[in-house]
């Protein structure tokens, strides 16, 4: 017989059922409020987050999955999730997840994934993966981090970082422009790229060098030119501003011309005005965006690589005009040499000859009293060798060593010997004369190759001033020499004799009456040095600088006057000291000149009294100028 519960049995019975009630009630309320907030953390997650159950359709997708690719949860829900991943990616999840190890639950992924517009993004994937008992996958949670911006700000700085390294490598301007073009083109996914640049006159643009795809498109854009008013980029020149362009309408006359010049069709374009700190010289533009299109990023590693390029290539521009300069420059030096070569061997004849004649004519003028003609004939002779003297001076500036006068006419003297005989014996009566014109040919037209001497510079230097002293008697000007014992210098002695006389001249010829003239000669570290200071009205600081550069007179133009050598001021060809300065770089001495110009006598004026005393008389004052040309000659090896 079963025994009725009595009623305590009864309520400790009801009274449990209720607390197991409550119990299933707040466990129910608590998983509620779990998935509550999970889907709340879920949705206000930053990052955008999609569930997959077991069939691997998507069962869920928080806020900031449809905030960065557009998709709807209503429009994915129940679909494949690959429906983001491009065609060659859609099995990458699964194809990963069979490589975990079975005791790994989570997998990270670098790959890309489409928005609903289909533009391509740069994602980092972070995967929770549920596993069955036999490691089979169920129930996944998709977190994705859009990195697609984050890389593109890295491939901008480290282009930038290139292109900034690189651009002093590239000083012709065309290969500049290929680099940074290329660059562009790289960075912003384009079909090419240009530096469109404005001519001097700032009313042409033309394109010296280009990047795209096709190469044979690339050589026709190269070196194509436009009007001003023939591209969009003339606008962003008028108003300064850059600008973006993604549909461009067919029927626009300045697009059609443009595209039927350059070969091809320019859908979308970006410009960027290069400026410099006064003008703008160009345009930085890129066309037919590959992927989606121009933005505010674009326009943004534009403008920068616009301001980090625009200087260089406004250097490399002046740099390859003065190339264009040099080469030029070079060409008329040519021309000078040349010219300098051909004067000196065409004064070598009739200047021979004319000396030769002279002589005749002054025995043939002895029966007429000599205070008749001898002033004449001397101002000839005088003015004769001067140019004898340029000649020479001309001479040894070509360095020129085959001389074929000589050739031409010792072979005609050969040819002709017999006629010339009987001719000269005829009209002279004299014996031997072709030896004698034989001989005065070989002592025109024939260089000696100089010898290397060991010389004594200070034994050297006295022997030259003793033999100057009597051609400069009729100056009031004194040489004071301090003249030390010195070692052996190695040079021919014809250069040497030529530099010392030349000057200690123009130390006399720019030192009034009544001045000094100091030579000195004292040994210095490795070598002897060997010094002329005048005390003259001295040179402004341009002549200096180009004294030792040839055919250039120290004085004024409307001021030079050719007088006697060693006459104050006596004016000069211009070439001495650069003959001077060949020799130096032949014979390794250094020349060099100091000056200072006298206070007494302005920069653009020349004239100065020709004595001391007239200086001081005038202006109360000595003469204030110096100037000092210093040779160093390295001693003689043993």
């Amino acid at each position: 017989m079963v025994k009725k519960p009595t009623y305590e049995q009864l309520e400790l019975e009801k009274k449990a059922f209720k607390s197991k009630s409550l119990n299933v009630e707040e466990a129910d309320q608590k998983t509620r409020d779990v998935k509550r907030d999970y889907k709340r953390f879920l949705q206000f997650l930053p990052y955008p987050v999609l569930v997959r159950d077991v069939n691997g359709l998507v069962s869920y997708l928080n806020p900031a999955f449809t905030r960065t690719f557009g998709w709807t949860s209503k429009e994915l829900k129940g679909k494949k999730e690959n429906l983001c991943s491009p065609n060659s990616l859609k099995n990458e999840i699964n194809d990963e997840i069979k490589k975990l190890p079975v005791h790994k639950n989570i997998l990270h992924l670098t790959t890309k994934r489409l928005t609903k517009n289909r533009k391509l993004l740069d994602v980092v994937i972070r995967i929770g993966v549920d596993k069955d008992q036999n490691n089979n996958p169920g129930e996944m949670i998709i977190v994705l981090k859009d990195i697609t911006m984050e890389l593109r700000n890295k491939r901008n700085r480290n282009a930038m970082n290139r292109i900034s390294q690189a651009l002093p490598q590239y000083p012709d301007l065309k290969k500049l422009l290929f680099y940074v073009n290329t660059e562009i083109k790289e960075l912003l996914g384009t079909q090419g790229a240009n530096t469109i640049l404005l001519d001097k006159s700032q009313k042409h643009f033309y394109l010296l060098s280009a990047a795209h795809d096709d190469p044979k498109t690339r050589e026709r854009i190269e070196n194509t030119k436009f009007s001003i008013d023939e591209l969009l980029a003339g606008q962003v020149v008028k108003t300064g501003k850059p600008m973006i362009v993604n549909q461009l309408s067919k029927s626009q006359h300045k697009q059609s011309s443009r595209d039927q010049k350059i070969g091809y069709r320019v859908k979308n374009v970006i410009l960027v005005p290069l400026k410099t700190s006064d003008s703008t010289i160009g345009i930085l533009a890129a066309d037919n965006k590959k992927t989606g299109d121009f933005d505010n990023t674009d326009l943004e590693i534009l403008n920068t690589i616009a301001a980090t390029v625009a200087l260089s290539i406004e250097n490399a521009r002046v740099s390859r005009e003065l190339r264009k300069a040099y080469e030029e420059l070079k060409s008329l030096n040519n021309a000078k040499d040349k010219m300098i070569n051909h004067l000196s061997h065409e004064l070598k004849t009739p200047v021979a000859i004319l000396l030769s004649s002279f002589k005749i004519l002054s025995k043939r003028l002895d029966d007429i009293p000599v205070q008749t003609w001898q002033p004449t004939i001397e101002r000839i002779q005088r003015n004769l060798n001067r140019i004898v003297e340029i000649e020479d001076e001309m001479y040894d500036i070509a360095e020129q060593k085959q001389v074929f006068h000589k050739k031409i006419y010792s072979l005609i003297l050969e040819q002709c010997q017999d006629e010339f005989e009987t001719l000269i014996a005829e009209e002279t009566g004299e014996k031997e004369v072709i030896a004698k014109v034989r001989q005065k040919i070989e002592d025109i037209f024939t260089t000696k190759d100089p010898v290397i001497e060991n010389i004594n510079l200070s034994a050297f230097v006295e022997k030259r001033v003793k033999a100057i002293k009597p051609d400069m008697s009729h100056r009031d000007v004194e040489l004071i020499t301090h003249l030390k014992s010195s070692s052996l210098i190695r040079i021919p002695a014809e250069p040497l004799r030529k530099t010392v006389d030349g000057i200690i001249k123009n130390a006399v010829e720019n030192t009034p009456d009544g001045g000094t003239v100091e030579i000195f000669v004292n040994q210095k570290n490795a070598g002897v040095q060997f010094q002329v200071k005048d005390h003259g009205i001295g040179l402004t600081k341009d002549v200096q600088k180009r004294i030792f550069s040839g055919f250039f007179a120290a004085q004024e133009t409307m001021n030079y006057s050719s007088k006697r050598p060693f006459d104050f001021n006596a004016g000069g060809k211009g070439a001495d000291l650069l003959r001077m300065k060949i020799f130096s770089e032949k014979y390794n001495f250094n020349i060099s000149m100091i000056s200072k110009r006298c206070q007494h006598v302005p920069e653009n004026i020349d004239r100065c009294p020709d004595s001391i005393e007239k200086c001081k008389r005038d202006i109360k004052s000595a003469c204030g100028g110096k100037t000092v040309v210093t040779c160093f000659f390295p001693i003689a090896a043993t």
